[in-house]
């Protein structure tokens, strides 16, 4: 394939107006600077001498021109159109629209907090926009991956009769305390989907964490809204990463360590979880069907535990989640199934 982005400058306007008729092949990646798996699908399209374009969170669209249905903006000199795009895949990251290393000039903390909520809100309606425009094309988008609800997925979840955990949200610590006194063992985790936050030394960690009535005690009566969850009982934890039509599963044996029980993702590095490729039953991965079909969603990982009392407990869609952890022990070669699917 003609690597478009590269020789275009060298053509006449006809000429590249008609080979972007005959060949309409570039392939348009939005993702973070750091992640590791946009890289590697990147690589394998690279073998495939796909016309690639990675656009990252740090990529700022310059000279970007919505008009009439029309998307363009320069990439490197070169005039990108959203015309060209024969395939999308949102990984994960934010568009830049705007430049907001420039909202750092500005001193007046009232004029920039009102400048800064008003570039969001704008940045909004034009992702929405480009992303409209790019749905036939798309392998997820930012607006339904991004901000996935926590909490409409298991109301769906009841609707569909897939099992979850009993949920509370709750800023109350008598509220807590009766659903504590009713469970016995609860768990604490992040309301909405976010990713540690580091900023210097500080880290913000955003684990599954257990709570017990020593924890209860030192919680102020009122407290930030959070979501609680009661422990389940498990024999062991399911990873599975579903993509366009297939879920690739991996059964996770993190009941026996300590470190890992509550939530596998406190790895344990000197004495790693034994991780199978694993099978879900054809009426579970129907319903998840179903579920993901809610949030438009066609690629995202999903955490499950099979239970001690051998069912099935969904607990939640992360759309941006890493996949490596269960395309390699697994050998899924996901990174490549991927890549093809986006040069196809």
């Amino acid at each position: 394939m003609r690597c478009w982005i590269k020789f275009r400058k060298t053509l006449s306007k006809p000429l590249r107006q008609l080979l972007l008729y005959l060949f309409l092949d570039m392939i348009l990646i939005k993702s973070n600077a750091d992640d590791y798996s946009t890289t590697q699908v990147v690589k394998w399209l690279k073998q495939y001498n796909a016309d690639v374009l990675r656009l990252n969170d740090t990529t700022f669209l310059k000279d970007l021109k919505l008009h009439n249905n029309n998307v363009s903006f320069s990439y490197n000199d070169a005039t990108i159109a959203l015309s060209e795009v024969s395939k999308y895949w949102y990984r994960r990251g934010r568009w830049d629209t705007f430049q907001r290393k420039n909202l750092h000039q500005i001193t007046d903390k009232t004029f920039h907090r009102y400048l800064n909520y008003f570039n969001k809100e704008a940045e909004r309606d034009v992702v929405h926009t480009i992303e409209t425009l790019l749905a036939e094309k798309s392998l997820n988008r930012h607006e339904t991956s991004a901000n996935i609800n926590k909490l409409a997925v298991l109301a769906s979840c009841k609707t569909l009769k897939i099992i979850t955990p009993d949920t509370l949200v709750t800023n109350s610590k008598t509220v807590l305390k009766d659903f504590v006194v009713q469970h016995g063992e609860v768990i604490t985790k992040a309301v909405n989907n976010l990713d540690p936050n580091i900023k210097g030394d500080v880290f913000a960690d955003v684990m599954t964490k257990k709570i017990t009535l020593e924890t209860l005690a030192k919680l102020p009566e009122r407290f930030n809204v959070s979501l609680f969850q009661n422990l389940v009982a498990k024999k062991f934890e399911i990873r599975t990463f579903f993509f366009i039509d297939t879920f690739y599963s991996m059964a996770i044996f993190s009941q026996n360590d300590d470190q890992t029980k509550v939530d596998f993702r406190n790895y344990n590095m000197k004495a790693p979880n034994r991780c199978v490729p694993y099978q879900l039953p054809t009426l579970l991965e129907t319903k998840l069907r179903k579920l993901l079909e809610i949030y438009e969603l066609n690629s995202a990982s999903l955490d499950i535990i099979y239970t001690t009392e051998d069912e099935y407990s969904f607990l939640e869609i992360n759309p941006i989640g890493q996949y490596d952890m269960t395309s390699k022990p697994c050998n899924y070669f996901l990174d490549e199934v991927i890549a093809n699917y986006l040069s196809s």
